[in-house]
């Protein structure tokens, strides 16, 4: 998925930066080993409804609010997605999976509050690798709906 990612931000001929570093597993050690606020950071998280798995995508200061996810996407059942299905889905373990739900044929929701960075970072499907982007590009490249569903 790191290399779709490169190829796909090379087509649009969007800046990024890639950084390779010791692994990470919290959003806290991602942000200090890239140099970057907590805020930037873009914790991508895959969501199960009765209607199947989506994305969601929020800061890595905030928490996912599912009443308010669960409200928006007019679901009577959400909640995230297990190790074993973020697997199947992503081929990653969980805190890999990088924001681009839609290479996983998922459909990408960001929340509003990730749009207040110019720029985010994220793991880029590995624990060792992230990239960083301008958050605009990031809507452009998955075609994410931008919405509050944060706390």
């Amino acid at each position: 998925v790191f290399e779709q990612i490169r190829d796909a931000l090379d087509r649009e001929k969007a800046e990024y930066e890639i950084i390779e570093h010791k692994p990470v597993y919290t959003s806290q050690e991602a942000a200090d080993v890239r140099g970057t606020k907590l805020k930037q950071g873009a914790k991508a998280l895959i969501c199960k409804t009765e209607q199947g798995f989506m994305q969601a995508v929020i800061s890595a200061a905030k928490e996912l609010d599912l009443t308010k996810l669960k409200k928006l996407l007019n679901v009577k059942k959400i909640e995230l997605a297990t190790a074993d299905e973020v697997k199947d889905i992503s081929g990653l373990s969980v805190g890999a999976v990088p924001p681009f739900g839609n290479f996983f044929g998922l459909n990408v929701y960001v929340d509003s509050s990730l749009m207040d960075n110019e720029e985010i970072a994220f793991n880029a499907g590995s624990h060792t690798k992230s990239i960083k982007m301008k958050s605009k590009d990031l809507i452009k490249l998955t075609g994410a709906k931008i919405a509050d569903f944060s706390k």
